[in-house]
């Protein structure tokens, strides 16, 4: 076993050795060693044969085996999925573009980078709006290197240069290059021309896209000269667009650039689920919530190699388009409403209307917590207008008496009243010792009152009589008054239990949970001032919900956007693959006569109430609301003007919840003004 372990397949000298040992044996002993040696030579002769025909035979193998050493793979996104509205109506969807990219060249020369950003700047539009501040210093500092200019060069002192790494001596040259050393030394042409250099450069495995929306022109112009654009080739790509523009983009949401890639705070997460660095993602909105149905499964490519060093790129699996969602959302609704909101707003532009910056309003079905319009807009510091229907789950505000539904629910469900108790609303008004006198809009007095009367004629001095209760209190004119601390934590659990001051739920990636007055200020004042709707702050999506668990008698449901996701076959056939179920998150409907109380002072104030401007055809029953806003620095009170309601009252199908922030008295209409445009558009359409 030695001799072969040394020398498995040698056979030359066996004829040697036998001579020599034929001369010091015997001849027994020799012809017993030439069996042996023809026996041992019969086996390697074998043994090479084997060797050979395992050589030939596994060739193709190794061969096999070595391509796939010098292959490489990667990934592309394909197609995400389109986003629809309930009728089918397109709002997002994917933009074909051309791109110029670069797949990696072995061993590419500085002269071929040059040629290629050269002929790319002269014959192809380079766009260079993306361009940031940083990135033209990293192409000053490219072209001083390339044209062997001393300008970067002597920002750094013999000192610095002895004592510095070169990473952080260019970390120096980096602050040390100013806005006016960009402006004199790179012109446009430079930073096109390094933007492309810098690029190639870098890529030394993979790809990166060069160049994006590509005319045909260019893109043939590529094509013909792939002999001097070494790696460079024409590739179809995507850009995800709004068919509306910016128009209910902040709900929609946003899908990074593959510039931009993953974003750092998923990053790990996402390249644990397979995205590549450079791979488009959802970051915002419904792009987001919703990225694991809208992403595809990627395309597979191979990057090997040619005998000079050329890329050659094949597929090898073409991937998946992301599925289709349909949302509950109908756009004529949605787009029409916005209109008005955007006409409202433009109405406000005298000075009495400065802290008149939001406007929101929410249409949803107050038995599914199907969103129907989710609208907005808001003025910016400078005056400006903008269209945001996401500030309807991010941005909150004191309602107002649209609260005081939740007090009359608290005040039955306690057992501190019924249907039938009465309280006396007079030009007395309501005093705390030590207190301003607080009084209904009527300073003169409502009159008595029972429970559906006071919601109908919006009389704060009830509420306050409610609260004194539902806070163990005892209420005497001019004498102090004793609120329990927890009587705020339970008002907020009793409203809560209705969507006020809780997270709905809405399938977005954040949502607000409103402002809550601090443990601090919990006097009796502000206890009274918590039941009329101006203590603490909600947003419109809350308001929203509330405002449908009194619609459908107490069953809190989830609102959402989601419809269902889908997919289409080759026929244009849509095939529907998820659909939303309903969500109940609290269910109080057992407390049936604080519902029914409620429903009949929602009606009589939608028939002869103060939200009487908003009923129709449709028959709506609801309730406005008023919460004063005094600003720092001002004597001018300025209030939210709100409303929420359904139709019809006695069936509801539909729910309306809208806020205006800080309007004067000229613009104290302006949301029941809304909710009835949005009440007849709703019924126009569905009758």
């Amino acid at each position: 076993m030695n001799l072969f372990k040394k020398n498995p397949i040698r056979f030359e000298g066996q004829k040697e050795i036998e001579t020599q040992i034929k001369n010091q044996t015997d001849n027994v002993i020799s012809r017993r060693f030439k069996i042996l040696m023809g026996v041992i030579g019969a086996v390697g002769v074998v043994l090479l044969i084997r060797l050979f025909i395992t050589q030939i035979s596994q060739q193709e193998y190794y061969s096999t085996k070595l391509k796939q050493y010098n292959t490489s793979l990667f990934t592309a996104d394909t197609f995400r999925g389109n986003i629809y509205d309930r009728n089918y109506k397109r709002l997002s969807y994917n933009k074909n573009i051309n791109c110029a990219t670069y797949y990696a060249v072995q061993s590419i020369t500085q002269d071929d980078i040059k040629i290629i950003a050269n002929f790319l700047v002269k014959n192809v539009n380079v766009d260079i709006k993306s361009v940031t501040e940083r990135d033209k210093k990293d192409y000053l500092i490219l072209k001083c290197k390339d044209t062997k200019d001393d300008l970067i060069n002597d920002l750094i002192t013999s000192e610095e240069r002895s004592t510095y790494s070169s990473d952080e001596i260019y970390q120096l040259q980096l602050s040390r290059i100013t806005s006016q050393m960009l402006k004199d030394n790179l012109s446009d042409d430079d930073m096109k021309y390094y933007m492309i250099y810098s690029k190639i450069q870098n890529c030394t495995s993979g790809s990166v896209v060069l160049l994006e929306g590509l005319t045909v022109k260019e893109a043939s112009l590529i094509g013909e000269n792939s002999d001097i654009l070494r790696g460079v080739k024409v590739t179809n790509d995507w850009s995800r667009e709004n068919t509306y523009g910016t128009e209910f983009k902040s709900v929609l949401g946003r899908v990074t650039s593959k510039k931009e890639g993953l974003p750092a705070s998923t990053k790990d997460i996402l390249l644990a689920q397979d995205y590549n660095n450079d791979s488009r993602v959802g970051i915002s909105g419904l792009e987001m919530q919703y990225e694991n149905i809208l992403a595809g499964t990627p395309a597979t490519y191979s990057l090997a190699y040619d005998s000079d060093g050329n890329p050659v790129v094949e597929t090898v699996s073409s991937g998946t388009k992301g599925d289709n969602i349909r949302l509950t959302i109908d756009w004529d609704l949605q787009s029409a409403i916005t209109d008005e909101i955007e006409k409202q707003m433009k109405a406000h532009t005298s000075s009495i209307y400065r802290y008149a910056n939001n406007i929101y309003l929410v249409m949803i079905d107050p038995n599914t917590g199907a969103i129907y319009a989710m609208c907005g807009y808001q003025r910016d510091e400078k005056g400006d207008i903008y269209e945001l229907a996401g500030g309807a789950v991010q941005n909150a505000f004191e309602i107002g008496s649209a609260f005081k539904g939740g007090t009359i629910y608290a005040g039955i469900k306690h057992g501190v009243i019924n249907q039938y108790t009465e309280f006396d609303d007079t030009s007395s008004g309501f005093k705390i010792a030590g207190t301003p006198t607080k009084f209904s809009w009527d300073t003169g007095g409502l009159g008595r009152l029972n429970a559906a009367e006071a919601l109908s004629q919006s009389s704060n001095i009830y509420m306050f009589y409610v609260a004194t209760l539902l806070g163990g209190g005892t209420y005497e004119y001019g004498e102090p008054l004793s609120i329990r601390d927890s009587a705020f934590d339970q008002m907020r659990l009793d409203v809560g239990e209705l969507g006020l001051g809780v997270k709905t739920g809405i399938d977005l990636p954040s949502e607000a949970l409103g402002y809550r007055g601090r443990v601090t200020q919990r006097q009796a004042g502000n206890f009274l001032d918590f039941a009329i709707g101006q203590y603490d702050t909600y947003t419109p999506i809350q308001m929203a919900q509330y405002v449908s668990s009194i619609a459908n008698g107490g069953k809190r449901v989830q609102p959402h956007l989601f419809m269902e996701s889908f997919t289409e076959d080759d026929d244009g056939t849509k095939i529907s693959l998820l659909q939303h179920q309903v969500k109940v998150l609290d269910d109080v409907s057992s407390y049936k006569l604080a519902f029914d109380t409620i429903h009949t002072g929602f009606r009589m104030g939608c028939v002869s109430g103060l939200a009487s401007g908003v009923n129709g055809d449709y028959e709506a029953a609801g309730k406005t609301g008023t919460a004063q806003k005094v600003y720092e620095g001002t004597s001018d009170v300025w209030a939210n003007r709100a409303f929420i309601g359904y139709a019809p009252y006695d069936n509801p199908e539909i729910a309306v919840a809208c806020i205006a922030e800080a309007l004067p008295d000229a613009g104290g209409g302006t949301c029941t003004t809304l909710s009835k445009y949005a009440f007849e558009k709703y019924f126009e359409k569905y009758g």
